[in-house]
């Protein structure tokens, strides 16, 4: 539960620190809720074990084109038997209507029983179009770089 503590106490402080100066530069800072479906992928695709993520997120403008966007995705089965959180952090390449980037994520169990897995690496791209988000992204392993993994897609309200 010590580990669950820390990974929410440092998810946190990245929000807070890098949000810091971008409200103080002016930079625009947004909010979105994401709603998606994820599935795992190595021996092949199989749809009957698709998951639904739900994410709020924050994106904040650190320079022209850039953005650092915290987050924190929970992740469930289609029987809702349990639920994984997934707080990362993603640096985002913004350009004319698209993004691209990576970053981190790192899996929570808060279910029934708590526990914390591995830091992940996190591959995004996606649409930016008026208040609407749409991403397609991958989450791996580092050893069996993309041998393994979950890939998803997901749809978000930006306000």
């Amino acid at each position: 539960m010590k580990k669950v503590a820390m990974a929410l106490l440092v998810f946190g402080a990245a929000a807070a620190v890098a949000s810091g100066p971008a409200w103080g530069q002016d930079k625009k800072v947004e909010f979105s809720v994401n709603a998606g479906v994820m599935t795992f992928y190595g021996s092949g695709f199989d749809v009957s074990g698709l998951g639904f993520t739900l994410s709020p997120q924050v994106d904040i403008r650190v320079a022209k084109g850039f953005m650092i966007s915290p987050e924190f995705m929970f992740l469930t089965d289609s029987s809702f038997s349990g639920v994984i959180g997934l707080p990362g952090v993603i640096f985002n390449y913004v350009g004319k209507g698209f993004f691209i980037g990576g970053g981190a994520v790192l899996p929570v169990s808060i279910s029934e029983s708590a526990g914390v897995g591995e830091l992940l690496p996190k591959i995004n791209i996606g649409y930016r179009g008026g208040h609407i988000n749409f991403t397609v992204y991958t989450i791996t392993a580092f050893n069996g770089f993309f041998k393994y993994g979950l890939a998803g897609a997901s749809l978000g309200y930006r306000f």
